[in-house]
């Protein structure tokens, strides 16, 4: 399909496990639209893929944001970080799945560098549609993003389906990167406060950010009993 004119506005796609959604944004940041498509994309092939993002997609953008969710993560501080060892530090911690492309996020700000795998056919698909666009872990996106060294006690919360992963600060410093299972609002709470007790954060001034659960308004409900909880 032949893409029609462009305009100023920016497209975020936000790839997960069931399907994708796409965030268009003004120049300001202002949110005009949204929209989900429920049809995973994990297991097509490149052409597959190219159609289907192709036919919701007909606009050009001033930028595009593509951040794909993973499981199988890493971060390397940026002064140890070897191109030719990363794949191995990645799946000795991760189980190796066929048809897995590599890609790496450099995150400056924070000195260090996340290792990640997605389907082989996504990133080619995603490559050919948008080629000046770089693919971010959501892990990524987030420490590039949204989380700065300012925010003295706190937690920022990629939600997912059935996986919360976190990243915790304290007195400004990171103190924790990792991904923890739940299937019911109990449990989200349950891995949130305990973070906080194992980390020894102040929870009256400890703060939580939710991104990624606009699906997931239970998961607020039953947090905000506890911590003061800011959802995006």
């Amino acid at each position: 399909m032949e893409k029609t004119a462009g305009n100023s506005n920016n497209l975020t796609i936000r790839i997960n496990s069931d399907g994708f959604s796409l965030l268009i944004n003004d120049e300001s940041g202002l949110l005009l639209s949204t929209q989900h498509v429920s049809r995973a994309l994990s297991n097509l092939s490149v052409e597959e893929i190219v159609r289907i993002i192709t036919i919701e997609t007909t606009y050009y953008y001033k930028k595009v944001n593509i951040i794909c969710e993973s499981d199988s993560y890493i971060f390397i501080p940026t002064p140890f970080f070897k191109r030719e060892e990363a794949m191995d530090l990645l799946y000795f911690q991760h189980k190796k799945e066929k048809n897995e492309r590599i890609i790496y996020n450099f995150v400056p700000n924070w000195d260090t560098v996340n290792v990640f795998a997605v389907p082989s056919a996504l990133e080619q698909a995603l490559s050919r549609l948008f080629p000046e666009s770089i693919i971010e872990h959501q892990l990524s996106w987030l420490l590039k993003n949204k989380i700065i060294p300012l925010q003295i006690n706190s937690l920022s919360i990629w939600v997912r389906s059935k996986i919360l992963d976190v990243i915790a600060l304290k007195n400004g410093k990171l103190q924790l990167m990792n991904s923890f299972s739940y299937q019911t609002p109990e449990d989200f709470t349950y891995h949130v406060l305990d973070i906080i007790d194992k980390l020894s954060l102040d929870i009256e001034k400890c703060d939580v950010f939710l991104y990624n659960s606009e699906k997931k308004p239970e998961l607020e409900k039953m947090l905000e009993k506890y911590v003061t909880v800011s959802s995006f």
